[in-house]
């Protein structure tokens, strides 16, 4: 969330004013409210490819075994039920293979820890009484969470 080329350190911080403080605060909502974006586009794209896969999935072994029963006399229905069980097989290797289940669940958590963020943030700013200090160190713990956030979630 830090800017690499801004020059303000959390040590700087401590000797800015609240409203100083609160402006940083406010700014890092935003880009939590960024990611959180970012991260709900990325898990509907990858949620929606892994759908379609299952469902043709489901389709293909459907038709395969329709085609095997259907075949038991007619040889070409039986080598159309392999195919369709070989392009099933086929593709649910590949969704395997890019692990899409787990790389949208990943998303998924990563749009809950950033709006848990944006909902502790809220009701910090809604206090506002809080000394200047106060606000330092809640500004230490909020980059210390978006630290592990960031550390554990997929690049975007």
């Amino acid at each position: 969330m830090k800017d690499s080329n801004s020059s303000t350190s959390l040590t700087d911080l401590l000797e800015s004013s609240p409203k100083q403080k609160i402006l940083i605060i406010r700014k890092i909502m935003g880009e939590c409210k960024t990611k959180v974006k970012i991260h709900k586009k990325k898990y509907r794209k990858l949620k929606k490819i892994d759908d379609v896969v299952d469902a043709t999935n489901a389709l293909l072994t459907g038709a395969s075994i329709s085609c095997t029963i259907m075949g038991i006399g007619i040889p070409v229905l039986l080598i159309v039920s392999a195919s369709l069980s070989g392009i099933s097989f086929i593709s649910s290797r590949v969704q395997d293979k890019y692990n899409l289940k787990q790389r949208y669940e990943q998303h998924k958590l990563s749009i809950h820890q950033y709006s848990n963020i944006i909902r502790e943030i809220t009701s910090v700013l809604t206090k506002n009484n809080l000394t200047s200090e106060e606000y330092h160190n809640y500004l230490t713990e909020i980059y210390d969470k978006i630290s592990l956030i960031e550390d554990s979630s997929i690049i975007i």
